[in-house]
């Protein structure tokens, strides 16, 4: 069992055996010295148990009627919740790819553990190392309070602050557990995708990752900065009696953000906690640094499903007419399922195809695919008022689908094959097996039946 006790610059860490394959859980890369300001790197431990999961962020539902809590049913919930988890083939001196996915969630929910993202699986079958990892959430996150007390100037886009200090763990330590620092992956969905697609354009991740996959996300979601400011404006005001200044919502405790977070629910529906352009964290709108030639050497694989917009139907019934008026949809007597198409093609289609000119246009190579398949395994996607179409986050449960899984139908299988050997390519080799997306060939390459 040697193999599984690894050291690393947070201590000796004990691993154990997920389903065969050596898997480490919970090693803490940060720790959060003070809250709304940056980690700094976890101190070395003599001796760290990384066989059980580590705690996750803090929970808060993205809108008024969802549940707060979408992560692993024994999942402790805790500010301190900087830390990884690791599943290779073997702590063998062998240098295999390494992938590292970002979670979705909505910036407020979901962790490194989410049962339905089943990360195993990439070391099972695929002899690569893969990384999954929590980091800070919702108002814990993403308030930035550096307006209102200088000292947390240094506080912009904290979640980013953390994901780069675990990209810096990773490029130290993945060689001991048998991955190549010099070849990183980094991935996600949704939220997580356009976590992905917010490093493209942050010079601190320069040099730690090498190729990027956004699946369902975009470059384009951080806001001003006078954005940023008025959402902690509106936060401080909603917190009453509880903190009147950045120093007191500081020393809260956590129950009172989550009450905040509440109150601003009731309110307006939804609470959106984005990045933001600062000016040091993140300089510039990440399209504007990848037009700039800044990740010229990162090949991008870039990801949509067939109707993303179908999910918003989720949300409310009248959800799909209200974002159809907002983006100025042309023709207000519509079908429903022209609405879906115009707001997945505003939404998620126009972004990734901006995204891949950006990067041609400045020496870069990406490839684009859709996702047009409604697995079994669904949550949503088999309900009769959504018709069978792949919505958002439809890709997700082939993703991460396990062949040997015998709940699944063979379509299932060869759908999920098809969606990890795209990925897989891109990790091992910089190119999925289809051409490059260019103006001259725009078509996207289809996986589905």
């Amino acid at each position: 069992m040697n193999d599984l006790v690894v050291e690393t610059a947070s201590g000796q860490v004990h691993g154990r055996l997920d389903r065969g394959v050596p898997n480490w859980r919970g090693i803490p890369y940060g720790r959060i010295e003070e809250r709304f300001r940056p980690a700094v790197a976890a101190p070395p431990a003599a001796r760290v148990d990384a066989t059980s999961w580590g705690p996750v962020s803090w929970q808060v539902p993205m809108y008024a009627w969802m549940p707060a809590r979408f992560v692993h049913p024994d999942a402790v919930e805790d500010e301190q919740c900087l830390n990884l988890n690791i599943w290779s083939p073997g702590a063998d001196g062998a240098r295999r790819p390494v992938l590292v996915w970002l979670h979705f969630g909505g910036h407020v929910y979901g962790s490194g553990s989410v049962p339905s993202t089943d990360a195993w699986v990439y070391a099972a079958n695929h002899d690569a190392v893969i990384v999954t990892a929590n980091y800070r959430l919702g108002p814990w996150g993403w308030l930035y309070l550096g307006e209102h007390d200088p000292e947390y100037a240094d506080g912009a886009n904290l979640p980013v602050q953390d994901q780069i200090l675990l990209l810096e763990w990773i490029r130290e330590n993945i060689a001991g557990f048998g991955g190549d620092p010099g070849n990183v992956t980094i991935f996600g969905s949704s939220s997580g995708g356009s976590d992905v697609g917010t490093l493209l354009g942050v010079p601190a991740a320069e040099g730690l990752f090498h190729k990027a996959a956004i699946y369902s996300g975009t470059a384009e979601t951080p806001v001003s900065r006078a954005e940023a400011v008025s959402r902690a404006e509106r936060f401080l005001a909603g917190a009453g009696k509880l903190a009147g200044s950045a120093r007191e919502l500081a020393a809260a405790a956590n129950v009172g953000l989550r009450y905040v977070h509440s109150k601003q629910l009731e309110q307006d529906g939804r609470i959106a906690y984005h990045p933001f352009v600062d000016g040091r964290v993140l300089p510039r709108e990440p399209l504007a640094a990848v037009a700039e030639g800044r990740i010229r050497d990162v090949p991008l694989l870039l990801s949509v499903t067939a109707a993303e917009a179908q999910f918003y139907e989720i949300i409310a019934p009248d959800a799909i007419e209200r974002m159809y008026e907002a983006h100025a949809g042309p023709e207000p007597d519509a079908d429903r399922d022209t609405k879906i198409e115009y707001l997945s093609d505003v939404m998620f289609w126009q972004p990734t195809e901006r995204l891949l000119s950006a990067s041609l246009a400045a020496g870069g190579q990406g490839w684009w695919q859709v996702f047009d398949y409604v697995p079994s395994n669904s949550p949503n996607g088999h309900r009769p008022e959504f018709r069978g179409r792949p919505m958002h986050g439809a890709d997700a449960p082939t993703m991460f689908a396990d062949p040997g899984d015998a709940e699944l139908t063979e379509t299932d299988r060869a759908v999920g094959a098809e969606e990890q050997r795209a990925l897989m390519e891109l990790a091992r080799h910089g190119r999925p097996h289809w051409p490059q997306w260019s103006p001259q060939h725009p078509a996207p390459y289809r996986i589905g039946p």
